[in-house]
């Protein structure tokens, strides 16, 4: 999908260019390795302390792509985009459609900006085949404010008293729920005690409330590389609301909107920039008559849908402007089936490699059928002992020395870090193939010195059923 990406893989396959080291004093502290002083600042920041500038005539450190030195940038958030859409922002930044003035000094009320409005609403109903029964809206706050958005509009009213099922699956339905459950009750669908969310089970045992107001489930959680392809709306009693979060992997599959209720997904994964969340709402469910008395006006999907052209207040217009430049580009290229292809090509690469490792890489999804697409997450044998010794050298190298961006992730019921490899919507392959290289050349550096062997032999089923 687009044009063609070329890897910069071992010395052996592809000679890093040469080149005069142009980066200044002041570009390096403004730059990657630069010191952090914010208080917040996280424990561990990803990327190297050695510029991109330098690192770019390494090997393993990064793609080309239209003679262009691309980072291998893993990140879950903000992530990669299209090459030739960041290309086209930029030379339409300045003066955008002929306005005069750039995307980023239009005003709400001028017909410029409603025109990128429209132009992006029509693209994203186009790429995903919206019914006309299902209204859009570029919310601000990203994802995360619509888990409280949710339940202020369907657990008031005539829902009053009514609780809400929530399908656990991982960490951002957690978020999800426990928002949710600021405002109401909320039935937590077959919960994980131990939290690792590895599997999910047949919805014939799920035990939910099934009076509730409506039901919610993540599609794929970014931190085990969990993802539901299938959802069984059979399972859901006729009439009741069915809403998703969609943030990590709308788009790249075939969806049918018209058997949700709410469909929504943070902006900054899969079509643009941080800052929006597009979502799509069944028209019925915008009503005064199941909101809750007090409303934050943010939050309230009422105020508008009734709003001019839906702009109640000042949207992020320049991620929305990406968004409508990228959702076209993906329509031009063969639209969601294309990038469905380049989903399952770019994730088996990988999961090639690990099922074909004699146990040296092990996934914490094992089932086919949850396995996602998004995000293959994996350790080095059982992640304890050597084996934890040598998921901190894989990640410490990866990271520190080459330069790789969020390869290092949250630990799952092991000692270690796990290790997550992000592929949305306009990941390259090429980038895919970088890390492919690299997994290839650990294992057969290491495939001797760690306790994988013997942790393998103790295991009858599956590797991480006991976590």
């Amino acid at each position: 999908v687009g044009t063609a990406v070329r890897p910069v893989l071992s010395h052996g396959l592809c000679q890093s260019r040469a080149g005069t080291r142009r980066a200044t004093s002041s570009a390096r502290q403004a730059g990657a390795g630069a010191k952090l002083h914010a208080a917040n600042a996280p424990s561990h920041v990803a990327g190297s302390t050695t510029p991109f500038a330098d690192l770019k005539h390494k090997p393993l450190t990064h793609t080309v792509h239209a003679g262009r030195a691309r980072a291998i940038n893993l990140a879950a958030g903000a992530a990669a985009l299209p090459l030739e859409v960041l290309e086209r922002a930029s030379a339409e930044f300045v003066e955008t459609d002929h306005s005069g003035m750039s995307v980023a000094e239009m005003g709400y009320r001028t017909k410029p900006f409603h025109r990128i409005m429209e132009r992006a609403e029509s693209s994203f109903r186009e790429l995903l085949s919206i019914p006309d029964t299902h209204e859009v809206h570029f919310f601000n706050g990203g994802a995360t404010l619509q888990f409280s958005a949710i339940p202020l509009n369907l657990l008031g009213g005539r829902n009053d008293g009514k609780p809400a099922n929530y399908l656990m699956s991982g960490h951002w339905s957690e978020k999800a729920s426990n928002e949710a459950r600021l405002f109401g009750d909320v039935k937590e669908v077959a919960e994980d005690p131990k939290g690792l969310y590895f599997d999910i089970p047949d919805s014939k045992t799920w035990n939910f409330d099934r009076d509730a107001a409506y039901f919610h489930y993540t599609s794929a959680d970014t931190r085990q590389g969990l993802e539901i392809r299938n959802f069984d709306f059979d399972a859901i009693p006729k009439g009741m609301p069915v809403c998703c979060d969609a943030s990590a992997n709308l788009g790249s599959a075939p969806i049918d909107v018209s058997k949700y209720g709410v469909l929504y997904a943070a902006s900054h994964k899969n079509f643009s920039t941080a800052g929006v969340c597009y979502s799509i709402i069944r028209r019925d469910l915008i009503s005064e008559e199941t909101q809750m008395r007090a409303i934050p006006t943010m939050c309230n999907w009422v105020k508008f849908q009734n709003a001019p052209n839906k702009i109640y207040n000042v949207p992020v217009l320049v991620s929305i402007w990406i968004g409508a430049l990228n959702t076209e580009w993906m329509i031009e290229r063969g639209g969601v089936a294309a990038f469905e292809e380049l989903a399952i090509q770019r994730s088996q690469l990988l999961y090639d490699v690990i099922d074909n490792s004699n146990g040296f890489y092990r996934t914490f999804v094992d089932s086919e059928a949850f396995r996602s697409r998004m995000q293959v997450v994996f350790t080095i044998g059982s992640g304890a002992g050597n084996d934890h010794d040598l998921v901190e050298k894989f990640l410490q190298r990866a990271n520190d020395k080459l330069g790789w961006l969020d390869i290092r992730s949250h630990p799952l019921g092991t000692p270690s870090d796990a290790i997550r490899v992000t592929m949305y919507n306009h990941q390259t392959l090429e980038t895919i193939k970088v890390v492919r290289e690299f997994m290839h050349m650990f294992q057969q550096e290491h495939a001797s010195s760690g306790d994988y062997r013997s942790f393998l032999a103790g295991q009858e089923t599956k590797p991480f059923a006991s976590l």
